[in-house]
C-alpha cells in the first residue's frame, strides 16, 4: 500500500465507524475474517443516533455470536473518544471476569499505532486492569453488575449482556439485576437528559433487564431475531435501508437456516425462542398468550355502525416510582374490538384532562362521540366529573367501580381475548407503542407494571354485555 492510499485508509478509519469496526476487528482478531452484513450497518446507526443524541435511550437485541459484546463494550468506547477525549464512559458486564477481557480488547485499539495515528488528541494518562483515563479527563471505567460505582459519573453507560442465561431463570437474580440498573446504575449518568444510555444483550426471559426497562418507557429498540418473523424494513447508516423478508437468517453467510435449525434442535424451542429470536416465552402463571392477540395493519374505518372509546386507568401519584396513568383507545364493531392506539404517563390531573380532550379533538373529524370509561378512583372521580361538567355533544361519559382486584378482572377479560376478537392496529410508522403493548399483557401478573393492562380489561367485560349482549364468545378466523 502507497503512502498516499494509506493515508486515504486511515482518514476512512478515522471518520467511518464502520470502517473502523473493520479495522479495530483486525486488530483483535488477526487472521479471521471480517464478515460484512446489514446487521452490523444497523446496530452502528443506533449507537451514532445516540452519539448525536437521536437515541440516548437505546435497547439492542441480538443473538449470541454476533459481534454484539465486541462492538458495544470494546470498538464504540474507542470510537467515541477519538471524536471526544473528554467524554466518560462506563461498561457494565454480567461478570468482572468479562469486564476484565473486554476491558484488555479496548486497551490493545486504543494503544495501537494505527489508533494513536488517527486520534493523537487521545492521550493516556491511566490504564490499568478496569480503567483508561486520558489526559481530557474522559476515559472508559469497566464494572461488573452489582460492582462499585460510588462517586463516579458518565456521559455514556454501555450495559453488555447484564445476567449469565444460565442464571436468568432465577426470579432472585433477575430482581438483583433489575434492582441495580434502578437504584444505582441510574444514577451514574451525568445528564439525566443528554447522556446515553445502552443496553445490549440477548434476550433471557420475558421480566430480563430489557422487559424491565422497556416497561418502564422512554427507550428505542433494536431487535433482530435469528430467524425474521415478519417482512421489516431496517434503517441503516446514511440513510439507507435494508428489507429483510420473514424466515430470513440474520447473517446467512454465517449462520444459514440449517444451522439456525441444528441449534434450536440442540438448545431446545425454550432457550432459541428467548436467546435466539428475541422472544422470551411467557412464565409459567401469566394469564395472557401473545397468539391471543390478532394484529392488523389496517385502521378500522369509525363510522355509525360501531363505537369509539377511551379507557382511561389513571394512576394517584406521579412520582418516579408510582404506577403510570394509561389510556387505551378501542373502536368496537360488532363483537370484534380494534386497539386503535394506546399511551402511558406520569401525568398530573391537569395533564389528563388535556389527553382526555385531545382524544375528542383527534376523533371529531369523524363526527361521533367519544365513549369514556373512566375507573371511578383517585384522579379519575375528579376527571369524570370534569367530563360530564363539560356538557360536551361529542363526549359520554361512564364509570367503572372495580369490585375486584385486577387479577380477577383481568381474568374476565380472558375468554373476549383468546376467542380472537381483540385486534391492536399495527400500522407501520405508528406502532411504537404496540410491542409494549402486548408485552404488558404477556407479563401479567409477573411484569412491572400492568396499568395498559388494567385500561383494556376494565373495559372488554363491561363493553362485551353491550355489544355481545347474546353472551358466549365468537372465534372470529
Amino acid at each position: 500500500m502507497s503512502e498516499l492510499s494509506k493515508q486515504a485508509y486511515l482518514a476512512a478509519v478515522k471518520a467511518d465507524a464502520l470502517v473502523f469496526l473493520q479495522q479495530a476487528f483486525t486488530t483483535i482478531y488477526p487472521g479471521k475474517e471480517f464478515m460484512p452484513n446489514w446487521h452490523l450497518d444497523a446496530l452502528l446507526h443506533g449507537l451514532e443516533e445516540g452519539l448525536r443524541g437521536k437515541m440516548p435511550r437505546l435497547i439492542i437485541n441480538l443473538p449470541p455470536r454476533h459481534l454484539k459484546s465486541f462492538i458495544v463494550s470494546v470498538v464504540w468506547p474507542a470510537f467515541i473518544l477519538g471524536q471526544d477525549p473528554s467524554a466518560k464512559i462506563i461498561c457494565i458486564s454480567y461478570s468482572d471476569d468479562l469486564a476484565k477481557a473486554l476491558s484488555r480488547d479496548f486497551k490493545r485499539i486504543v494503544e495501537s499505532d494505527w489508533y494513536r495515528a488517527i486520534f493523537p488528541n487521545v492521550r493516556l494518562t491511566k490504564v490499568t486492569e478496569g480503567e483508561v483515563i486520558t489526559d481530557a479527563g474522559g476515559g472508559r471505567y469497566a464494572t461488573s453488575v452489582g460492582g462499585t460505582l460510588t462517586g463516579r459519573g458518565a456521559d455514556f453507560i454501555l450495559i453488555d449482556d447484564p445476567i449469565k442465561p444460565e442464571e436468568a431463570t432465577s426470579d432472585k437474580a433477575r430482581q438483583a439485576v433489575n434492582e441495580w440498573y434502578r437504584s444505582t446504575l441510574l444514577s451514574r449518568l451525568d445528564d439525566k437528559q443528554r447522556s446515553v444510555l445502552i443496553l445490549v444483550m440477548q434476550r433471557l426471559h420475558v421480566n430480563d433487564l430489557t422487559g424491565y426497562v422497556e416497561a418502564g418507557g422512554g427507550f428505542q429498540k433494536l431487535s433482530f431475531p435469528a430467524i425474521a418473523t415478519r417482512d421489516d424494513t431496517v434503517e441503516l447508516r446514511n440513510g439507507g435501508r435494508y428489507f429483510r423478508r420473514e424466515g430470513e437468517p440474520l447473517h446467512g453467510d454465517r449462520e444459514g437456516i440449517e444451522v439456525l435449525k441444528r441449534i434450536r434442535d440442540e438448545v431446545g424451542n425454550f432457550n432459541f425462542s428467548s436467546q435466539y429470536q428475541q422472544s422470551p416465552a411467557t412464565p409459567d402463571g401469566s394469564m395472557f398468550k401473545r397468539k391471543w392477540f390478532k394484529l392488523t395493519d389496517q385502521a378500522p374505518e369509525i363510522n355509525s355502525t360501531g363505537t369509539l372509546y377511551v379507557s382511561i386507568d389513571s394512576a394517584i401519584s406521579t412520582s418516579d416510582t408510582a404506577d403510570y396513568s394509561a389510556f387505551s383507545v378501542i373502536y368496537a364493531h360488532a363483537t370484534k374490538y380494534f386497539v386503535v392506539q394506546a399511551e402511558r404517563g406520569r401525568w398530573d390531573y391537569e395533564s389528563l384532562k388535556a389527553k382526555a380532550l385531545g382524544y375528542v379533538k383527534q376523533f371529531s373529524r369523524s363526527g361521533f362521540p367519544v365513549h369514556f370509561v373512566i375507573e371511578r378512583a383517585g384522579s379519575g372521580i375528579s376527571l369524570l366529573k370534569y367530563l360530564e361538567d363539560l356538557r360536551h355533544e361529542r363526549i359520554r361519559c361512564f364509570n367503572y367501580s372495580p369490585k375486584s382486584d385486577k387479577v380477577i378482572r383481568a381474568a374476565y377479560a380472558i375468554p373476549i381475548v383468546e376467542s380472537g376478537r381483540v385486534y391492536i392496529v399495527n400500522v407501520p410508522g405508528q406502532n411504537a407503542w404496540v410491542e409494549p403493548y402486548i408485552n404488558e399483557f404477556v407479563s401479567f401478573p409477573h411484569g412491572r407494571f400492568d396499568d395498559q393492562v388494567d385500561s383494556l380489561t376494565q373495559f372488554l367485560p363491561w363493553a362485551d354485555k353491550r355489544h355481545n349482549p347474546r353472551g358466549g364468545f365468537y372465534v372470529i378466523n
